[in-house]
């Protein structure tokens, strides 16, 4: 029985890259071996276990063979005949076909090691196309290796299109495609991913709303400069999750229906569903609030021109999204619209935004209905007057 270390932890210690998983193959061992030397099988369709104290993943050599349509239509063979060379055969790319032996030797029967010096995504072998999930995994690999000059072989790129143009792109589960892209938008270049699958023709099937929209020259240069020039981590104080705010850029530019149909398509969970929604109708109104609430406190003069109107604006916006018993729903899309626009605008003042938002919504939750029930009001007349005191609060905020 030989262990390797194999795919994506020799990629990226030949990178200098950290690396966060190790998997590892196991060549001439049965299952019996494996359970014999303590391990726990985890693996459904194929041969996988945990070491029993590392708790890294060992997975027996094998070989595949295409069965079916899509990203599950392969029967396995993990007999213990099955050699290295015919384990790495099997894989994507010719660099994440390497593997490292306990003498820390490379195993590279394929060029990965030369491809890799190279920057170059090649495939390992005809059999490449029999798995269309591929075309999003090498729009997500040029992603996150944007930053060291990858490109993609020509022979690959016309795999890819290949892959594409047959609409078996369609087979995938809807899961594995969210994930990849989710995966993607957390990636070091998210916009690469889009313009990958823009060039393969990848985006009909599942993204042809993000087509459109690509296919317009300004609003893709736009969207290319901020996802491009955008820190996701470090841009605000309240940063969004990576990968929920590079999807969300898309509700900026879709309509109602386009986005509705978008996320009927992938299996969006209801929270993000319910954020990116509201993002989309919502995300004029806040660049709105912000802008006129910025003058009225620059305002020398404290003028209260319009006032009432914008203070109106400001209640509704609040009550559309219950923010007295949800205030994460405006939370998470203020921060959202923050990364947007500091992405758009390097120089957006976002402690001020924040700031401001934060003042707004401290007026309206600071008027105490219970006040207001004490004073008399009951029944259908507690509600207009909890909303008179809420916008002769915000108004206080201008003109004092």
């Amino acid at each position: 029985m030989q262990v390797y270390l194999v795919g994506g932890a020799v990629r990226d210690m030949l990178l200098q890259r950290p690396v966060k998983d190790r998997d590892y193959v196991v060549v001439g061992a049965t299952v019996e071996d494996m359970l014999a030397q303590g391990f726990t099988p985890v693996g459904k369709d194929f041969p996988v276990f945990l070491h029993p104290k590392t708790q890294a993943e060992y997975a027996l050599a094998r070989t595949e063979r295409k069965i079916g349509a899509g990203y599950g239509g392969f029967s396995f063979s993990a007999d213990p005949n099955v050699t290295l060379e015919q384990d790495l055969q099997r894989r994507d790319l010719t660099i994440n076909a390497m593997a490292r032996g306990d003498d820390e030797q490379l195993v590279d029967p394929y060029g990965g090691q030369t491809d890799l010096e190279a920057r170059i995504f090649r495939h390992v072998s005809p059999a490449f196309v029999e798995d269309p999930l591929r075309v999003l995994r090498v729009a997500r690999f040029l992603a996150r290796y944007h930053e060291y000059g990858f490109t993609i072989a020509p022979e690959t790129t016309d795999l890819l299109k290949q892959m594409c143009a047959t609409g078996e792109l369609k087979a995938l589960a809807a899961p594995r495609v969210l994930q990849e892209t989710l995966t993607a938008m957390a990636e070091n270049s998210p916009w690469v991913y889009w313009q990958t699958l823009h060039e393969i023709g990848g985006l009909d099937d599942w993204f042809n709303e993000i087509k459109a929209v690509i296919n317009d020259p300004v609003k893709a240069t736009e969207i290319k400069h901020i996802l491009t020039n955008i820190d996701k981590e470090g841009s605000t104080d309240h940063p969004p999750q990576p990968e929920q705010a590079a999807l969300a850029i898309w509700a900026y530019y879709l309509n109602d229906s386009e986005l509705t149909t978008w996320l009927a398509r992938l299996p969006f969970s209801n929270i993000d569903k319910d954020i990116l929604t509201l993002v989309q109708q919502n995300h004029s109104v806040f660049a709105k609030i912000y802008r006129s609430g910025q003058a009225y406190l620059d305002s020398a003069a404290r003028e209260c021109e319009g006032l009432d109107e914008y203070v109106e604006i400001v209640l509704r916006v609040f009550e559309k999204m219950d923010v007295a018993r949800r205030p994460e729903r405006l939370e998470r899309c203020l921060a959202i619209h923050a990364w947007y626009c500091a992405g758009l605008e390097p120089e957006f003042p976002v402690t001020q935004f924040f700031e401001l938002f934060t003042l707004l919504l401290a007026a309206v939750k600071g008027v105490d209905v219970q006040s207001i029930i004490a004073h008399g009001y009951q029944g259908a007349a507690i509600k207009p007057q909890l909303r008179a005191e809420q916008l002769l609060a915000l108004k206080h905020i201008f003109c004092v």
